[in-house]
C-alpha cells in the first residue's frame, strides 16, 4: 500500500501492492486525491452544465459495483443548477489480481455505454452531445491504474500481446491519424525480384467532432465533416476499401465512434497483394459504444498495405524559458521515449528538475467543472531516488512536458 498521503499531484508509484495481493509489487499511477482501498476521490466528482434542460433530470442516475452517477439540484431545476456527481467505489479499482482487473474493465465499459444509451441518446436527450465522453474522461483521471492499463482506459488500446487477439484502439477527437500507404512497383524481367510494395509518404488525417445534426459524430477532417458528404459513384459497399480520405467521409459514413483493428499478419512487400481483412488494417464504426465492440455498423479495410498510426497532441517545452510547442506523438509514447530523443541521461535523482510533466484533470475544489494542470511526480514524496520504471509512463493528449538541461556555457 502507498506509504504516503496524496498531495494533489499524480504519483508514479513503482512499489504499489493491492489489498488483494500485498506481496506483489507493480508500477501504478495514483490520482491527485485518493484513499487507498476505498472510494476515490473521497469527495464525489462534480460535473455541472451537462443537462440539456429536457426531460426529468432526477432520472440521471446509474450505478454498478465500481462506478456510480448521481444528480443534485435545487428545484426548480435549471441547466446551471443540475450537477452530476461521479464516484469510484473502490471495489475492484485498487486490486491487482487479473479477476479484479477484468471486472473493473467490464464495469467501466458497461457504465459508460449505459450513460450514453440511457441519457445522451435518449428521446428527448437528457445530456448534451459529448457528455458521455466527458464523464468517461473524468472517471479515468481519478482512477488508480497500473501503467500498463493507462492506454486501455485512455483510448481503449488493446495491444494483443499474449492474448492471441488482434491489436485495436479507439479513435478519439483530437487524434491525428498518420497513414503510411505503399504503392506497388512493377519491374519487368530480369528485375522482377524488385517488384514490390514501396513506401509513398505519409498522410495526416485529423479526427474531429461534428454536431451539426444535434448528435456528436466523428469526422476525419473538420471541413469535410462540415459540408454535405459526397456520394461515391458508383456506390461502394460499407465494407469497401479505404483508398483515401474521401472514402471515410462519403455519404452515410458518419458514426459516433470508430476503432482501428490491426492484423496479426501482413503480406510481405514482394508478395502478391491481398484484400483480406486478416492482412490489412481495418476501421470499424458504430452509433453507440456498446455496438462498437459487439456489432459495428461499419467495417472497412485500408488498402495499399497501409499502416495507420493514431497520434496525440502534447505540449513540449525545451528549456525553462522557452515557449511550449504542440507536437504529435504516436499513442504509446512514454516519457522515456520523449526524453531519449534528446539524451541517454536517466533522471534518477529524486530532486531532478530536468524533466517535468503536468496532466489535465478535473479539480475537486469549490469551482465545479473546472480543469487544471496537476504535477506528475515520478516517485513517492518520501523516496530518495526515482525508479527508472516511472518514466515508462505513457503520455496522454494534453500533457505538458518540460525538458530543460540548462543553457550551455
Amino acid at each position: 500500500m502507498p506509504s504516503f498521503s496524496p498531495n494533489n499531484s499524480y504519483v508514479v508509484y513503482t512499489s504499489y501492492s493491492g489489498p488483494d495481493a500485498p506481496g506483489e509489487l507493480q508500477a501504478w499511477l495514483l490520482p491527485p486525491q485518493f484513499t487507498y482501498g476505498k472510494q476515490s476521490p473521497p469527495v464525489p466528482l462534480a460535473l455541472p452544465n451537462l443537462w440539456t434542460g429536457l426531460g426529468d433530470p432526477s432520472t440521471l442516475k446509474l450505478s454498478n459495483p465500481d462506478f456510480s452517477m448521481a444528480v443534485t439540484f435545487n428545484p426548480p431545476p435549471t441547466r446551471a443548477s443540475v450537477t452530476l456527481k461521479l464516484t469510484l467505489t473502490g471495489l475492484n479499482a485498487w486490486n491487482t489480481r487479473p479477476a479484479s482487473r477484468a471486472a473493473l474493465r467490464s464495469n467501466f465499459l458497461a457504465f459508460v455505454a449505459g450513460i450514453e444509451t440511457a441519457f445522451e441518446l435518449s428521446s428527448p436527450p437528457l445530456l448534451v452531445p459529448g457528455a458521455t465522453a466527458q464523464i468517461a474522461a473524468t472517471l479515468i483521471q481519478y482512477l488508480p491504474l497500473p501503467l500498463g492499463e493507462l492506454l486501455l482506459y485512455g483510448c481503449g488500446l488493446e495491444t494483443g500481446i499474449g492474448t492471441g487477439a488482434p491489436a485495436s484502439v479507439d479513435l478519439r477527437p483530437g487524434m491525428r491519424l498518420r497513414s503510411e500507404p505503399s504503392q506497388r512497383q512493377y519491374l519487368a524481367p530480369p528485375n522482377q525480384a524488385f517488384s514490390a510494395y514501396v513506401a509513398t509518404g505519409s498522410l495526416a488525417w485529423h479526427v474531429s467532432t461534428n454536431v451539426a445534426n444535434g448528435t456528436a459524430v466523428q469526422a476525419f477532417d473538420a471541413f469535410l465533416g462540415t459540408i454535405a458528404a459526397p456520394q461515391l459513384v458508383p456506390p461502394q459497399p460499407p465494407s469497401g476499401p479505404v483508398n483515401s480520405l474521401i472514402d471515410l467521409q462519403q455519404s452515410g459514413s458518419a458514426f459516433r465512434h470508430h476503432r482501428l483493428i490491426y492484423p496479426q499478419n501482413v503480406i510481405a512487400a514482394g508478395a502478391p497483394g491481398s484484400a483480406s481483412a486478416s492482412t490489412n488494417v481495418q476501421i470499424t464504426g458504430a452509433a453507440t459504444l456498446a455496438a462498437l465492440r459487439s456489432n459495428p455498423a461499419l467495417t472497412a479495410t485500408f488498402f495499399g498495405r497501409d499502416v495507420v498510426i493514431p497520434e496525440i497532441a502534447v505540449l513540449l517545452q525545451l528549456g525553462n524559458n522557452a515557449n511550449p510547442e504542440s507536437v504529435y506523438l504516436p499513442v504509446g509514447t512514454t516519457v522515456a521515449n520523449l526524453l531519449e530523443r534528446y539524451t541517454t541521461w536517466l533522471p534518477v535523482a529524486q530532486a531532478q528538475r530536468v524533466v517535468s510533466l503536468s496532466r489535465l484533470a478535473l479539480t475537486t475544489n469549490a469551482n465545479p467543472g473546472a480543469v487544471a494542470y496537476f504535477t506528475v511526480q515520478f516517485a513517492a514524496p518520501n523516496a530518495l531516488v526515482n525508479d527508472v520504471q516511472a518514466f515508462a509512463l505513457p503520455l496522454l493528449a494534453g500533457d505538458y512536458v518540460t525538458i530543460a538541461f540548462g543553457s550551455p556555457s
